[in-house]
């Protein structure tokens, strides 16, 4: 029996979320590392990148089988609240969980990251914008096209794993605890994709750790930055 395979299409797509994608990534980390950015300049293009990237993967993931290869489909209203509510709550708990593991190995964050999150009311508006573009560019591009087309040649366990690992070094500039982190997220996010069966909670999940973590997690990150390096204004 000949091995499930994936169109020309679908293939040069994939080679941009699993390879191109994090490349970019780890080389936008150590630029970033190196050089100075406006906080403001890098939310408005990090928005208009995700939407392109997720009005492509929606574009071509749904040109055959519609809405539904993709993964949006409905469900009832009070169970999208609650797999919405349950998968930012374990978002938030895998958060906090990495910044106790954090504390106890004496690693920090990011300079990248603390220079990243949001200060001014303006930038926390934008950020919340940022925040809803992640929630559905990375969940229709990462879970909702890249695991069912990887799925019909390799399954769902690699699917789920490699996207995954993907998506941790799509953040890197968070550095190795970063990636670990949002790695790890990737797969609670992937799970409740295939169990729930639906990508709408995911996105919205995905949306609202976001906004936890850049409008109120972030006070704390900001607070461990100043106490280890001193008061930091950029």
């Amino acid at each position: 029996m000949p091995t499930p395979t994936v169109d020309l299409l679908d293939g040069i797509l994939l080679v941009l979320l699993l390879v191109l994608m994090p490349a970019f990534a780890l080389a936008q980390a150590s630029a970033l590392d190196r050089l100075p950015f406006d906080r403001l300049s890098a939310y408005w293009s990090s928005i208009a990148a995700l939407w392109v990237l997720g009005a492509t993967s929606w574009l071509v993931g749904t040109r055959d089988g519609g809405l539904a290869a993709i993964g949006l489909v409905p469900m009832p209203f009070v169970e999208l609240v609650a797999w919405s509510i349950g998968l930012a709550l374990t978002g938030v708990l895998v958060m906090l969980g990495f910044r106790v593991v954090a504390g106890w190995a004496g690693v920090s964050e990011t300079t990248v990251l603390t220079r990243l999150l949001p200060r001014t009311g303006r930038e926390k508006r934008v950020f919340a914008l940022l925040s809803v573009a992640a929630g559905i560019g990375e969940e229709v591009a990462y879970r909702g096209y890249a695991i069912p087309i990887l799925a019909v040649s390799i399954g769902i366990p690699w699917s789920v794993a490699i996207t995954s690992i993907v998506f941790g070094v799509l953040h890197s500039y968070q550095g190795t605890l970063g990636m670990v982190r949002t790695g790890v997220m990737g797969a609670v996010l992937a799970a409740g994709f295939l169990i729930s069966g639906s990508l709408l909670p995911v996105i919205l999940g995905h949306a609202l750790v976001d906004l936890l973590g850049g409008l109120v997690i972030s006070d704390w990150l900001i607070e461990d930055l100043a106490e280890t390096t001193g008061p930091y204004n950029g």
